[in-house]
C-alpha cells in the first residue's frame, strides 16, 4: 500500500533522470533514476559536493544505520553527485554503499521545482548555518575544498516501483541534513518493519541537545538576520577556512 505524502518534489520530476553508475564497475553505464526503486523502495541522498565537510556527515550518519534500513527494512541506499571529482573517496571513507553521477544535474533541479537552488557566502550570515557548523565540529567529520558545493540538494525515500515519494528533506542552508529519525520513522512506515523505539528516542535526544548548544553559543545566537531568499550568490565551497571562523566569532560577539 502506497504512503506517498503531498511533497514540493513531483514525482514526476525525477523518475526519468538520467543517472550514470562509474564506481567500482568495469564500464559505467547510464539508467533511468526509476530503476534504482523499481523493485524496493529507496532512500536517495543528493549531496552538494564529495569533499563537503556537512556531505561526509550526513553520509556517516545514514550509513550508521545500513543494518537497520537495509536488511532490516528492505530500503535500499544510494546517493547521488552532481560532479565526480572526489566522490571515490566518499565512497569509501563515508558511504560504503552506491553512488550515481546526474551529469545534466537534473535530480537537483527536480528538487528546485525545476530550477538549480544554489548557495554561496552569504550562508554564513545565517544563524542556522553556525549552529549546523557546531554540530559537524562535535562530529570530527572534516572536508575540503575541492569542487562546487554551491548547489543545494536534499533526501528523498522513494516507494517501489511509481508509488511516489514518502518523505523529504529539502536543503536550505549548508549542512541543513535530514534527521535520522524521522528518516527512520517514515522508513518504518513504507517498510512496515517496527523500529527500535529507544533508538529513535535517543536520536531525538542528541539532536535536541545539539539544538540547545546551537542556540547558546554565540556564533548563532541570531545576532544576524536571516535571508529569506533560498537562491542567491555564488560560492564553490561549503568548508571553512579557520580564518573564516574566526572573523564570524569575531563579528557575532
Amino acid at each position: 500500500m502506497s504512503t506517498a505524502q503531498k511533497t514540493k518534489t513531483s514525482y514526476a520530476d525525477i523518475k526519468d533522470v538520467t543517472l550514470t553508475d562509474f564506481l567500482d564497475v568495469e564500464a559505467e553505464r547510464s539508467l533511468v533514476a526509476h530503476e534504482l526503486w523499481k523493485e524496493q523502495a529507496t532512500i536517495v541522498i543528493a549531496i552538494r559536493r564529495p569533499g563537503c565537510q556537512f556531505c561526509r556527515e550526513e553520509a556517516r550518519i545514514f550509513d550508521a544505520q545500513r543494518q537497520i534500513i537495509e536488511n532490516d527494512m528492505g530500503i535500499k541506499m544510494a546517493c547521488i553527485v552532481h560532479e565526480k571529482e572526489g566522490a571515490d573517496i566518499f565512497q569509501k571513507e563515508f558511504w560504503h554503499g552506491k553512488v550515481y553521477h546526474d551529469q545534466n544535474k537534473d535530480f537537483y533541479k527536480a528538487l528546485g521545482n525545476g530550477r538549480l537552488r544554489t548557495g554561496g557566502w552569504e550562508q554564513m550570515a545565517r544563524p542556522s548555518f553556525w549552529g549546523n557548523l557546531i554540530r559537524n565540529k562535535k562530529s570530527g567529520v572534516k572536508g575540503n575544498f575541492e569542487g562546487d558545493g554551491s548547489i543545494l540538494g536534499g533526501l528523498l525515500l522513494v516507494q517501489k516501483g511509481d508509488q511516489g515519494i514518502a518523505y523529504e528533506h529539502i536543503e536550505k542552508v549548508w549542512g541543513d541534513i535530514a534527521h535520522a529519525d524521522r528518516v527512520l520513522e517514515a522508513a518504518s512506515r513504507v517498510s512496515g518493519v517496527a523500529i527500535n523505539k529507544e533508538k529513535v528516542a535517543q536520536a531525538q535526544k542528541e539532536h535536541q541537545a545539539l539544538h540547545d548548544k546551537m542556540q547558546a553559543s554565540p556564533l548563532a545566537a541570531g545576532k544576524g538576520q536571516e535571508h529569506t531568499q533560498e537562491e542567491s550568490g555564488s560560492g564553490s565551497a561549503c568548508a571553512l577556512p579557520t580564518e573564516q571562523i574566526q572573523q564570524q566569532q569575531q563579528q557575532q560577539q
